[in-house]
């Protein structure tokens, strides 16, 4: 209601209490003398009445309205007109205006009291209903959907992604920049030194690009994974992208906003996909080292060769690789996935071969984020890996507990376990209750006792083998209430060791001690006939992630036939089965499906090349003749060529397999069809060329072991029982008591 509708009913009713007050009895002559009294005006009507006689004029003026108004609905029955005077005409047209007045207000004074003051608290009540109503709907939206909230957990930070940031939080802007100022000046120290030996060169370096030739500084910087580096090769990804998956089957209809993305070959990076198999086969790592430095992002060689040197103990190598392959990742990426991992909504999907690649450099950056103590880049990779796939392929579910406590993220592990991820996360599902043992850890960081306390009591009841071991690893005398305690079987035995070796450093200080020898008095003793949780099954998650750990004394506790399969390599360790897999390019296919035949040649083939290269190399130092030298290289020419063209020319030389001499070997046969005569003889004095370690009919690393070939050495003393079998046992064992080797006897 408007103020002035107000003001009129509070008008009423004043008008109605002073009707009331005034005698029943009252003659027109006293009402006719009496002043005229006027309303009592209300602190809510504002200014509706000053006293003065304007207002009254306007009131009287608003009733000879109301008064006709009232006339052309309710007709009032007048009396007879008489003659007056001209005063008293006055008077009783005043007289008759207050007693219609009179007369009307209590019909309306008693509908107001009844309405008006409830249609005002009504519509009051609405509008407190509609704010409420707004308020819920709000809360609704706040409170997320369960898909929405483990998004809106795994949600990244680009800025924690990049362990540069984390380094300067550490230690502080100046000691980071002095330090890669001093890294620096060491580089080209050793470079110049290394110029006038260039034959002498580590690996270290010859992976790294030439001076003043790295990638542009835009590149460099405006990478969403990490910061490039100025010592790295400039080159292009060579056909490496990114691009957005469509959902055919539907499978993301119920996950609003979700987006699949995959990496992309173009035929270029099949190729080299295709070569680097090649080179795998041969079990040369010096050609992945070699071709890496031909193709300096290629993402395959990149991990391989990292492989090589953590195994020749160069951790910073292995890292830089690491790096390097994330950071190409990161060239590819196009803005919409950045934008998607932000939001927790960026999926890449496992069966894709292509995909794989970067949750296997991811997780090896992360051992190595890990070893250099940045825990909170570490956690933000994590959350990347376990994001972009919500069944964690590789596990990394158990190295986000131990990390969210030691970079102080407990409030938000504890989030995370309230949380539906552990129904989500088949590698969690298991595990679940070994990882929320944890949040005791995480409620003690939030400096809640009672609570760490009570779940830790809770936990050594109901996994008490996994707190008996963790007392022993701890060197702590086992509690009587948990003494004697054992897994129930090998499964359980791994999730129990793999706990303890995750988080044996995070319970070894005073508090946390002091509190499992409090919880340990209280909590009681379990009875052997309880029923415990079922044991936990080990998946294929948790086998990359133990098997990837490379401790010895964790692998064997995976069950065998996760481990026993055919396909098993450095660059997708344990992959999917064949049948479950999506293969983009044909290529792919190989690594499942290897065709022992081709590179059994092809490994005969390099051997060769490899043996002639020697050669020549020998020929040029010892100065030997212009014409042997060219032979040489014409060779290994043709080789080049016969490695080539090996497909195409299978067909045509069926026919020629008939003439050959069946002594002949296939290394034999094919030297003296690609060698000149020259050379064929300087080889054949040598004797015929064998790839040291490899067989045409074999796979590549196999020996012979039936023929003797002449490198053998002579026995030192020849046999005399197969030359003279006449001679008695007895005596062929003393046939060497007479030989030269006898010490003389002392004079």
């Amino acid at each position: 209601m408007s103020t002035r509708q107000l003001r009129r009913l509070q008008k009423q009713k004043e008008l109605q209490e002073l009707q009331a007050h005034s005698p029943a009895g009252d003659d027109e002559s006293s009402d006719d003398d009496r002043p005229v009294q006027k309303p009592r005006t209300s602190l809510f009507s504002g200014f509706s009445a000053l006293g003065d006689q304007d207002d009254q004029d306007d009131d009287a003026d608003r009733d000879e309205k109301e008064e006709s108004v009232e006339d052309s609905t309710n007709p009032v029955i007048e009396p007879d007109r008489t003659e007056t005077p001209k005063s008293s005409s006055k008077k009783s047209r005043k007289k008759k205006k207050k007693a219609k007045k009179s007369e009307a207000t209590p019909t309306n004074a008693e509908a107001v009291p009844q309405t008006g003051p409830d249609e005002i608290e009504e519509a009051l009540r609405e509008l407190d209903l509609s704010k409420q109503s707004r308020q819920d709907i709000h809360d609704e939206r706040s409170l997320a959907k369960p898909y929405e909230r483990i998004c809106e957990l795994l949600s990244i930070n680009t800025y924690h992604l990049k362990v540069i940031n984390e380094m300067r939080n550490l230690f502080g802007r100046e000691a980071i920049a002095a330090a890669q100022s001093e890294e620096d000046q060491e580089q080209t120290r050793s470079r110049r030194q290394r110029q006038a030996l260039p034959e002498h060169v580590d690996l270290e370096t010859y992976l790294k690009g030439q001076p003043g030739k790295s990638l542009p500084e835009v590149t460099l910087r405006r990478n969403p994974f990490l910061a490039g580096k100025e010592s790295w090769p400039r080159a292009s990804t060579e056909g490496l992208t990114m691009e957005q998956v469509k959902d055919k089957e539907g499978e993301l209809a119920d996950k609003p906003g979700t987006i699949e993305f995959r990496f992309a070959h173009d035929v270029k990076y099949n190729m080299l996909e295709m070569k680097f198999f090649e080179l795998v086969q041969l079990y040369d790592p010096m050609r992945i080292v070699h071709f890496l430095h031909l193709h300096p992002y290629h993402i395959s060689s990149l991990i391989q060769v990292s492989r090589i040197a953590k195994q020749d103990q160069n951790a910073a190598l292995s890292a830089d690789l690491c790096e390097r392959a994330l950071f190409t990742f990161g060239r590819a990426s196009i803005s919409s996935f950045r934008q998607k991992i932000e939001q927790g909504k960026a999926r890449f999907s496992f069966k894709r071969p292509e995909n794989r690649q970067f949750w296997l450099a991811g997780y090896h950056y992360l051992k190595n984020l890990i070893m250099k103590g940045t825990y909170r880049t570490a956690l933000e990779w994590a959350k990347l890996l376990l994001s972009i796939d919500h069944g964690d392929p590789y596990g990394i579910i158990h190295y986000i507990h131990p990390l969210a406590i030691r970079a102080h993220e407990s409030k938000w592990f504890i989030d995370l376990c309230d949380s539906e991820l552990f129904h989500v996360d088949q590698s969690a599902q298991g595990a679940a209750d070994y990882i929320r043992q944890t949040l005791v850890l995480a409620k003690l960081q939030q400096k809640d006792t009672t609570g760490a306390k009570a779940l830790l009591v809770e936990g050594m009841e109901r996994l008490p083998w996994l707190y008996s071991h963790l007392f022993k690893s701890l060197n702590l005398d086992v509690p009587k209430a948990i003494w004697g305690m054992q897994p129930r079987n090998r499964d359980e035995e791994l999730h129990t060791s793999v706990y303890i070796h995750q988080t044996k450093g995070l319970w070894d200080n005073t508090q946390a001690i002091s509190l499992l020898k409090e919880a340990a008095s209280e909590a009681k003793r379990v009875d052997a006939s309880k029923t415990f949780p079922f044991p936990p099954t080990v998946k294929v998650n948790l086998a990359r992630f133990v098997y990837l750990l490379e401790i010895p004394s964790l692998i064997g506790l995976i069950p065998r036939d996760l481990l026993d399969t055919s396909t098993n390599w450095e660059f997708d360790p344990l992959p999917p089965p064949l049948t479950e897999n999506i293969f983009s390019y044909e290529s792919q296919k190989q690594p499942f499906d290897p065709p022992p035949d081709e590179g059994g040649f092809r490994t005969m083939l390099h051997g060769e090349r490899q043996g002639l290269q020697q050669l020549l190399a020998q020929a040029r130092l010892a100065g030997a003749p212009i014409d042997v030298q060219q032979e040489l290289e014409q060779a290994i020419d043709a080789i080049d060529g016969v490695d080539g063209d090996h497909d195409e020319d299978d067909d045509d030389n069926d026919g020629e397999d008939d003439d050959r001499d069946s002594d002949e070997t296939p290394e034999r046969d094919f030297s003296s069809r690609f060698l000149p005569g020259a050379i064929q003889a300087l080889l054949d004095l040598l004797g015929p060329i064998q790839v040291s370690g490899a067989t045409s009919d074999s796979m590549p690393g196999g020996w012979h072991d039936e023929e003797p070939t002449d490198d053998e050495m002579p026995p030192l003393v020849p046999s005399t029982e197969e030359d003279d079998a006449s001679v008695p046992i007895n005596d062929r064992h003393n046939a060497g008591d007479d030989t030269d080797d006898e010490m003389p006897e002392l004079q």
